[in-house]
């Protein structure tokens, strides 16, 4: 009489293991903790991500479908369904695409379709989550379908929309050096991008783009470090100089120099002594987005073989040469600063 009841033990024991589906989402976007961040310019560009199955639902097909709700139930009216695997299936892995602006759309197709949204009226952040729901194995003995849908999709990702741009920055400070500009840009929010775009002033009688001798040389803002990307000046309309500085008496080609906030001023290097330039500062948050220009600042770099860095380095400022306006050091900063250009002249000597 032992050896059925032991069968029946080993049996419930078998069917509660098998308590149904799992699904692994991997994703081929860039995520910082299981959340993928969409900025406005991308709210219509899919999002791939890669799906395996192990076991199978119980009854009622297995969904996988984006929500703003939770993951575990029965996908709503207003969530977007992306696949549907009836328990008779044998389909173990695949991928399913979408963007926000399916997801903002599927909003509205719920009885009240006063929810819905699209890429240009979603002015706030939104997040949803990507789910798998399935009926698993339940009961006293594990041999029931449960009532219930449950959440069977790991990990949890989120799709953040982020349409909100930066608060517009600005231009704190510009240190003249030999041959370069360094920029203090305030305002910029923790995990961004500082972008300074810089221009060359026109001159009377100077030809916009042309002047090669006024510092549009190919080696113009090579710092590497910084991040340089070269813009040719072409005027797309956008924020920032490149859409705007044309207008504002500018000529030869706009150069780009990025650095991640936190990480000091901003060095644009490769200028020539003696040029007027006209600087604007953006930030590229960390969804993309860009936020206006900030006000422009014009400043000249000057050649001080050696002095005016000492000066520098000893607490002076420079907005920009003779023409602009600059703050003061101290007596015993100058004196300092020249102790100290003095003395390597010697050492040199």
């Amino acid at each position: 009489m032992r050896l059925p009841f032991i069968g029946l033990l080993l049996f419930a024991s078998t069917a509660v293991a098998q308590t149904g589906p799992q699904v692994t989402f991997t994703s081929s976007s860039t995520a910082t903790n299981n959340t993928v961040t969409v900025p406005k310019s991308e709210c219509g560009q899919p999002r791939r991500f890669n799906w395996q199955r192990t076991g199978s639902s119980c009854e009622d097909p297995l969904y996988i479908y984006v929500t703003q709700g939770t993951c575990g139930t029965r996908p709503a009216a207003t969530d977007l369904v992306l696949e549907t695997l009836d328990p008779s299936s044998s389909v173990l892995n695949g991928a399913v695409s979408f963007s926000v602006a399916q997801v903002l759309a599927a909003r509205g197709t719920g009885a009240d379709a006063g929810t819905a949204a699209t890429c240009d009226t979603q002015d706030t952040e939104i997040s949803f989550k990507l789910c798998a729901s399935a009926r698993r194995v339940g009961g006293s003995l594990g041999l029931d379908c449960q009532e219930t849908f449950s959440n069977v999709g790991v990990p949890p990702y989120v799709v953040k929309f982020d349409p909100q741009p930066p608060a517009t920055p600005s231009i704190g400070k510009v240190i003249a050096r030999d041959s370069a500009l360094s920029v203090q840009v305030d305002g910029a929010e923790s995990n961004s991008t500082v972008i300074v775009e810089v221009a060359m002033v026109a001159t009377a009688g100077s030809d916009a783009g042309t002047d090669t001798d006024a510092g549009t040389d190919a080696d113009a803002g090579s710092d590497v470090d910084a991040g340089m990307d070269l813009d040719a000046g072409t005027d797309d309309g956008g924020a920032g100089l490149v859409g705007s500085l044309a207008l504002e008496g500018t000529a030869g080609p706009v150069t780009r120099v990025d650095k991640a906030s936190g990480e000091g001023n901003v060095v644009i290097t490769g200028l020539t002594n003696g040029v007027t330039y006209r600087l604007q500062a953006i930030i590229r948050d960390a969804a993309g987005n860009e936020s206006p220009a900030s006000a422009s600042v014009d400043a000249t770099p000057v050649k001080s073989n050696g002095l005016f860095d000492a000066y520098v380095e000893g607490g002076g400022e420079e907005r920009g040469g003779c023409a602009a306006t600059g703050g003061g050091i101290a007596g015993g900063a100058v004196l300092a600063a020249l102790g100290i250009w003095l003395s390597s002249r010697r050492k040199v000597s």
